[in-house]
This record gives C-alpha cells, structure tokens and sequence, in this order.
C-alpha cells in the first residue's frame, strides 16, 4: 500500500455494484428510487444520527466530519449520543422515529437489537441508512462500513512480522454484537491460521473498552509473562494495554529486548502519539471522514432524487512509524507536524 500523499485516497474505494440485490447480511436494502422526496432538495432537511458512542475517538471524528458536511449542504443533523450501550441506542431509535425526522441515520452497536427501531421507522416511512454494522432484518436504503476482514488481516501480517512468527499473541475485540468486532476477528485469526502457524492467538473478549482490556491483559500476563504481542479492535483499548504492560513492567520502547508488540486499529490522534513515541507499533487506519463523507453523499442524493451506490465501503492502511506524520492521515487532520 502507497503510503505517501495518495495515502487518503487509498480509503476511497467504493464496493462495486450500485445494487446488492435485495439482500444484504439478511436485511433488505431497498433501493435508492424508494420514496423519493417531491422537494429534490436536500437543504433544510433533518437527519437524526443516532451515534455509536462518543467515548471513542473515532466516533467523535466521525460525528464532526458529518456535521461538517451536513451544514455545507444545508442538513440539520440532530446527534444523539448512543453511548456504546445497546438497549440504550433502541430507545434513542424508537424516541427519534416518534420525532418523524426527515432520515435517520444509525451507528448501532448491536444490529439484532436494533432491529425493532428500523422496522418502527420503516412503519412510519422515515428512510433509514446505516453504518457499520447492517441489522439483520427491516429496509435501508444505504450502508456504508469498513472492509473488516481486510483490518484484521493486516494487523495479523504486522503483528506476526515483528513478533518473529511464532509465540503466543493476544487479541482484545471488539462487542460479541458487533458485526465489525466479528469480522475483524475473522480477519485476523484466519490470516494467522493461514500464513502463520508458529503463533498462538489468544482472544479476550474486552468489548471495545479500554478498562477491560487493562484487566485481561493483565491477567493473561500474569498467566503467561512471554506473550509477544497484542492486536487490539480499536485503538482506543490500547490505552489499557499500556498501562497493563506499564504496570508489569513490560513497556519497554519499540526497537529495545522485551518489547511487547502493540497493534491498534483506526488510526487515532493518541494512537499516532503512541507510535512516534514507541509505546504501540503500528495501526490499522480507518477513515471517517471518508466513511461520513460516503453515508452523507448517499442522503443527499436520496434528498435530491438522484441515483446513488447505496453500499460502500473504505479500505484499511498501515500506519507505522514510517509514515505516521503523514498528513493525509485523519489523525493527523488539524495538527501542526515538525518537518
């Protein structure tokens, strides 16, 4: 993967095909000519955007970017905050539908959950789009995510680079709900049964939470001081395992005898921090501005009556020491880099 100024070009591939047929992960994808609106505009509209949780970086960027872009267009974007919290996120869907915005956009955590707010707006004719994780059942009309499986895949190849291809590694996922935890570990643990069968993968299910990686990893540790390295679902966790290793002792810079190899995935401001200072090795980049810029184009479109790929999706990069003050890099957005 080029890793120079093409680097956030590298995120914008769309799937091919405007139609997945009728069905996608189970759910129906209704197509882009379904309810049209009579105006053709998309300006003065309202979009309530229940969002994942903005405890997370990347979610907080995600919600700016589409903000950012909704007002450009002249949207009123209503953020709900969804907290990471599945039964939480079915009542803001619910509330949000009796409100009868003119789209609802979802981030769920959990999509069978979110089933039931879907199919209550699908009742009330509000469009819905979705990002990241599709629900099983009831009608969308556009879906953008990031190639999972790709993520986890590339964070196996670091990761077994630098642990030497053998030896135990640990991975800290994502929800059990979650359809991007689920395909990054596919991702993953497949490539490593693949390509590298000297390492041992040992899953902790950490929920996307910082605290509980801070506490499985220390007890994994504990049980086992020679595990070479980590693969964490977001970056976020990332913050526990440092201070698991920092508590152990075992945070020693990148590069020295004893480091613990650390591989995030999104590609974050602290995370890039990390890497320029030796505490985490590499992440897995995912863009949300291209994300948001993809789900904001499809809404526009369907304001405006115009036909649009109603599924898309953005592609992982590495992100090293090597390249991580690249400034086409999200994290890096915003930031004054040393030349």
């Amino acid at each position: 993967m080029n890793h120079d100024g093409s680097t956030r070009r590298a995120f914008l591939n769309r799937s091919a095909g405007a139609v997945i047929g009728s069905l996608v992960f189970g759910a129906v994808l209704a197509g882009p000519d379904v309810g049209l609106s009579a105006e053709n505009s998309a300006r003065g509209k309202t979009v309530g955007y229940i969002a994942f949780g903005l405890q997370f970086e990347y979610q907080v960027a995600l919600v700016d970017g589409i903000k950012k872009k909704a007002s450009d267009a002249g949207l009123n974007v209503q953020i709900v905050d969804g907290k990471g919290d599945p039964n939480l996120q079915v009542t803001q869907v619910l509330d949000a539908v009796t409100k009868k915005p003119d789209a609802l956009l979802i981030n769920p955590v959990d999509a069978k959950l979110i089933v039931a707010g879907v199919k209550r707006a699908n009742e009330a004719n509000i469009p819905v789009f979705i990002m990241e994780n599709p629900p099983p059942e009831g009608k969308f009309l556009g879906f953008v995510d990031f190639n999972n499986v790709a993520g986890g895949a590339m964070g196996a190849d670091e990761l077994a680079k630098l642990v030497g291809d053998k030896g135990v590694v640990l991975e800290t996922r994502g929800s059990v709900g979650s359809d991007q935890a689920q395909l990054r570990h596919k991702g993953f643990v497949e490539r490593m049964k693949e390509k590298y069968s000297g390492i041992e993968v040992r899953s902790l299910n950490t929920e996307w939470v910082a605290d509980n990686a801070y506490k499985m990893v220390l007890d994994a540790f504990t049980q086992n001081p020679n595990i070479k390295g980590v693969f964490s679902h977001n970056d976020e966790m990332v913050r526990g395992i440092v201070s698991a290793l920092r508590q152990i002792g075992k945070l020693v810079p990148a590069g020295q005898p004893g480091h613990v190899v650390v591989v995030g995935l999104d590609g974050t401001p602290l995370a890039l921090d990390r890497i320029r200072e030796g505490t985490q090795d590499a992440s897995v980049g995912q863009d949300p501005n291209a994300m948001g810029g993809y789900i904001l184009d499809d809404i526009i479109a369907y304001f405006e009556g115009k036909p649009y790929n109603n599924k898309a999706s953005t592609e992982p990069v590495l992100i090293t020491k090597t390249n991580v003050d690249d400034p086409n890099l999200w994290g890096n957005f915003g930031r004054h880099l040393k030349k």
